[in-house]
């Protein structure tokens, strides 16, 4: 018998004995739609008050800056290019990798007909050896 008088194997509790419940609230892992939205809003309201001071401390004058702007815009609607040369970048790597996917999976399909072969052998060879 044990000192806290259990002699259950395993040092198991006795039935009369309950576990207690973990005292405070279980942890949930799902926020809810108000914080969400409160980190949506709180991005917005930083982005606009960012894109105010950047303004407010551009080296140069507001109308400067507005054509400058103005140019920036036009040139990244000219820009198109960078997405197709990018979309075709990606394709050609998405062949490249399949190419290769294919190749090892060819190489598999040898190796395993080496082995069928080898096995194969081994049991025609067995077969022609006189038993003792």
């Amino acid at each position: 018998m044990k000192a806290n008088g259990d002699d259950s194997p395993g040092g198991a509790r006795p039935a009369d004995r309950a576990a207690k419940r973990p005292a405070g609230r279980p942890f949930r892992r799902v926020p809810d739609a108000r914080s969400v939205s409160m980190l949506g809003v709180g991005m917005v309201v930083g982005a606009v008050i960012g894109a105010g001071v950047a303004l407010l401390a551009a080296p140069g004058s507001g109308l400067d800056t507005r054509a400058r702007l103005r140019r920036r815009v036009k040139g990244l609607r000219r820009e198109t290019g960078v997405w197709r040369k990018l979309s075709r970048e990606l394709r050609r790597a998405a062949l490249v990798k399949r190419k290769l996917l294919e190749k090892r999976a060819e190489w598999k399909r040898i190796e395993m007909a080496k082995g069928d072969a080898q096995r194969a052998a081994l049991e025609r060879s067995a077969e022609k050896a006189p038993s003792a």
